[in-house]
């Protein structure tokens, strides 16, 4: 019998319902992707050309 995994990382929570959902769907297993250093809200300022997220997005 095959397993599936459902394999997520978010960052706000957007990524995290979508994926909760596809696995639910799938009957999948669900697993988190989590960054050594969680991000905070001044990460997440895409418009910041100083943000984690933008540097990254780069």
């Amino acid at each position: 019998m095959s397993r599936t995994l459902t394999a997520y990382f978010s960052a706000s929570g957007t990524t995290k319902r979508a994926a909760e959902k596809l696995a639910q769907a799938a009957g999948a297993d669900l697993y988190e992707i989590k960054p050594a250093v969680p991000y905070t809200k001044a990460d997440l300022n895409w418009m910041d050309k100083k943000s984690r997220s933008f540097r990254q997005m780069s």
